[in-house]
């Protein structure tokens, strides 16, 4: 049986959702009647708190455009969340999924943070175009984690069981994301928004390309200690070359054979030696041979 969709709803028996910030709770007062059964909000559906293991759409009709906050009071038990206007941030308490395959929708242009918690043990499927962001609070919901399109922005320490990335983009905008299985079961993408550290213990490709963006030498990391079909220390071949850091060839990406494994574009320290040692040999020549007086 389908979860029933509720609809988040301010204003009551007025049509469209109203102010749309407030308390998202399964009891209390009249106060705590924010959904409504119907799309378009006001007098036509069935108003009451919130019933456990529904549908989540925020909001009713098409007026909540602006940002808003919704604070969570209790345990709230939702199949799926969808964000269709507006940018709500989520705060205290915890979100816990409780369908099979929960999904987290954010439509094209609009941005969602979650700063309460997030629990449940059968993973996330990031949906919609827009971007979703944890914010302060690990979320210790477990299984697979999927982007299958739009953005899932990181800006809190995260870990995570497995990640698919399925053609969208995980944004890293803070100091430390671990992963123990990163999947690719679409050309996707990674940004290192700030200063960031990726480590990941199973890195598997899948035949497709990882774009890595705004990365840093020296300032960002991506380590995966183990790469599927990956020969350390040779660049311009597969897998090696599906990784495709923003600046350089995809060519130049290779897999380090040492510590952590880092995955990165820049040679290695002994290869800046040996570049470096080519130039002071080539700038003695040239300072012997401007020298040399003339016969």
């Amino acid at each position: 049986m389908s979860a029933a969709i509720l609809y988040w709803d301010t204003n009551s028996t007025t049509t469209g959702a109203g102010t749309a910030g407030g308390t998202w709770s399964t009891g209390g007062g009249p106060t705590n009647n924010r959904w409504n059964t119907i799309i378009g909000g006001g007098s036509g559906g069935t108003i009451g708190k919130w019933v456990s293991g529904s549908d989540a759409v925020f909001s009713a009709g098409t007026d909540s455009i602006n940002s808003y906050t919704v604070t969570l009071s209790g345990t709230i038990n939702v199949s799926s969340i969808t964000i269709e206007e507006g940018s709500p941030t989520f705060t205290a308490s915890a979100i816990t999924f409780n369908d099979a395959s929960p999904d987290f929708t954010v439509a094209s242009g609009l941005t969602t943070t979650v700063d309460s918690g997030i629990a449940g043990t059968n993973g996330l499927n990031k949906l919609g175009a827009g971007t979703l962001i944890f914010g302060s609070s690990d979320k210790a919901y477990t299984g697979a984690t999927t982007i299958s399109a739009g953005i899932l922005q990181l800006n809190f320490n995260q870990s995570f069981d497995t990640v698919n990335l399925a053609g969208g983009e995980l944004l890293l905008n803070s100091a430390s994301t671990t992963i123990t299985n990163l999947n690719l079961t679409a050309n996707s993408t990674i940004d290192f928004a700030t200063a960031a550290t990726l480590t990941v213990t199973n890195l598997n490709l899948n035949g497709f390309t990882l774009t890595v963006q705004n990365w840093a030498n020296a300032s960002d990391f991506f380590f995966a200690t183990n790469w599927t079909g990956a020969v350390p220390d040779t660049p311009n071949a597969a897998p090696m070359n599906q990784v495709a850091f923003d600046g350089f060839a995809a060519s130049d990406t290779k897999w380090m054979p040492y510590g952590s494994h880092e995955v990165t574009p820049v040679p290695e320290p002994s290869t800046y030696g040996a570049l470096l040692l080519g130039a002071l040999t080539g700038l003695f020549a040239w300072r012997r041979l401007v020298r040399r007086p003339a016969r």
